[in-house]
């Protein structure tokens, strides 16, 4: 049995008013249940398969210009995981679903959902932007950045259809007041005021994708580096990149292993 809501006809049409309308709505709605579904698998794969068939390139060929353009993907990537490690640590919600389906017990409107409505996918977001601008290549622009832009998108789509009908008139008010992605950080220090950042949830739950996003930049770097300028002339600098990444390999076992004997708590 489906354990989505019912809802009346009535309820539904306003959820519908109050949403807007989308093209290809329900096309939109099954990708984004989809991607939900299985993100953590496609995901990773999506990316590995254009790296595999592509290679790392300077931004318009120019070298000076590719360490401008790179740089800011540093600052994308890192700020966008540094967001996640935020919200998790002032105010967390679940977002893993329940039994591979959206699924939502309460409506969290504090902390940085007060400022916008879906901060983790905004700082997901901005990690495959910066990670896609380190790497230069044109296929990364074509075809991982939209592809990553429409599967958050319809991954929202679909839990505000299920956030909607689960909480009707409390939901609409709070799309009505917080953009549904870019945050408005106005007034964001009363919004954090009464609560503590707990750095301990932040790594627990975030560890993962903080190794991912790190010893990724690194990866993507090193990659760039033999293919772009070869081992030759860049054997350093690919040195010091490959030891960090077992740096941060070694530190991602400690983290699971605090973790794992709950020493995070």
């Amino acid at each position: 049995m489906s354990n989505q809501p019912k809802i009346e006809p009535a309820a539904e049409n306003r959820s519908r008013e109050s949403a807007g309308a989308f093209p290809f709505e329900g096309f939109i709605l099954a990708s984004g249940n989809f991607f939900f579904r299985f993100r953590n698998a496609l995901f990773p794969v999506v990316v590995l398969t254009v790296i595999l068939f592509t290679r790392p390139a300077l931004f318009l060929g120019s070298p000076t210009l590719d360490r401008v353009v790179a740089a800011l993907g540093l600052a994308v990537a890192l700020s966008g995981q540094c967001f996640r490690l935020l919200v998790i640590g002032f105010v967390y919600i679940k977002r893993g679903g329940k039994d591979g389906h959206i699924y939502a017990k309460n409506l969290v409107t504090e902390g940085f959902y007060a400022h916008t409505r879906n901060p983790m996918y905004v700082g997901n977001f901005m990690i495959a932007l910066g990670m896609s601008m380190i790497y230069g290549a044109f296929e990364m622009y074509a075809l991982v950045v939209p592809f990553f832009f429409f599967a958050y998108l319809s991954i929202v789509v679909a839990e505000e259809r299920y956030l909607r009908e689960r909480f009707g008139n409390e939901y609409d008010e709070y799309a009505r007041s917080v953009n549904r992605f870019i945050p408005d950080l106005r007034g964001i220090r009363k919004s954090l005021a009464s609560y503590r950042f707990d750095w301990k949830r932040a790594l627990r739950k975030d560890y993962g994708t903080l190794y991912w996003t790190l010893a990724g930049i690194c990866a993507v770097h090193l990659w760039k580096a033999y293919h772009v300028y070869g081992i030759d002339e860049r054997r350093t600098y690919i040195f010091i990149l490959a030891i960090l990444i077992g740096f941060f390999s070694l530190s991602y076992l400690v983290v699971r292993h605090l973790k794992m004997t709950k020493r995070l708590r």
